[in-house]
């Protein structure tokens, strides 16, 4: 939105599609998150701290069906331009198109989280999958469509997705488990979220490898900018991150007065800046990175 304002001739629907766009990240990546905590350490929790974080996992998919449905609306919106956004040849090509197609992956996905729901443990094995195709949404469109070797960059698109839904759907479920005064739990959770942080940066680094190709074009683009916003807020969370498994974690383990409460409120904050890395990835998705001709999908 920000960045479309910047532009000489700004469209509103490109401005909404970015708002858009981050209620759809943040809460389908939350709700893969949730789904895959779910699976992992739903035997450990509280009969009351289980069925909240279902119902949590449960809202973020419903979240992330409904504005997963309205960028539908936005992008026929973006097609007319200034025509009939209702056009059946308009719905046509976004059926049909790599918009579409993410969006039916992204549907199924969200559908399979709402798994959890149902008394069986068949969704210990649904949601995870739904989790994956969530992830694997994002790499059926946006940037990396465009650009060669596809199949190497949706494996590391859909990596890199997979492991920022389990860091962001944990954060929730880590403010309670504080408030709970629950070390435990907060330690076992942190000991995956290190590894999903490795995949992280691993994965990322790749993709701004084969999108940026030279550190020094950044700036050379509002795309660099964008990106370099999103690594600042990233570089913040992994921050709070680290000063939580140093010393906010040992000091609840201890027994220390108000660590819980303190740890809570700083999680809290971390959560605040994950919504921002959520909102500059749609921005960096609203603008073109610059054309390496070479390396150009045909």
């Amino acid at each position: 939105m920000i960045l479309e304002h910047l532009q000489p001739n700004p469209d509103p629907w490109d401005a909404i599609a970015v708002v858009v766009r981050a209620g759809y990240n943040f809460a389908g990546l939350s709700a893969a998150g949730l789904a895959l905590y779910l699976a992992a350490f739903a035997d450990r929790l509280a009969p009351d701290a289980r069925a909240a974080t279902i119902r949590m996992a449960a809202g973020f998919a419903i979240a992330g069906l409904a504005l997963s449905v309205l960028s539908l609306f936005v992008r026929a919106g973006q097609l007319a331009g200034g025509g009939d956004p209702f056009d059946a040849v308009i719905w046509q090509a976004i059926a049909r198109g790599r918009v579409g197609d993410a969006f039916g992956l992204r549907a199924l996905g969200l559908a399979l989280v709402l798994s959890w729901l149902a008394p069986a443990r068949v969704a210990a094995v649904l949601a995870p999958i739904g989790a994956l195709l969530i992830a694997a949404s994002y790499a059926g469109m946006g940037h990396s469509t465009l650009y060669r070797p596809r199949q190497e960059l949706s494996v590391l698109v859909a990596l890199h997705l997979l492991a920022v839904a389990y860091w962001i759907g944990g954060l929730l479920p880590m403010i309670d488990a504080a408030r709970r005064n629950d070390a435990g739990l907060i330690r076992a959770w942190a000991r995956g979220a290190a590894v999903a942080v490795g995949v992280m940066i691993a994965t990322g680094g790749g993709l701004i490898f084969y999108l940026v190709g030279r550190l020094d074009l950044l700036i050379a683009a509002w795309h660099g900018w964008a990106l370099i916003a999103k690594l600042a807020f990233v570089a913040a969370a992994l921050g709070l991150a680290i000063r939580h498994k140093l010393a906010a974690t040992p000091a609840l383990a201890r027994g220390e007065p108000g660590a819980g409460a303190a740890l809570a409120r700083s999680i809290g904050r971390e959560l605040a800046v994950v919504i921002l890395v959520c909102y500059a990835a749609a921005e960096l998705v609203s603008v073109h990175p610059l054309d390496y001709g070479h390396r150009i999908a045909s």
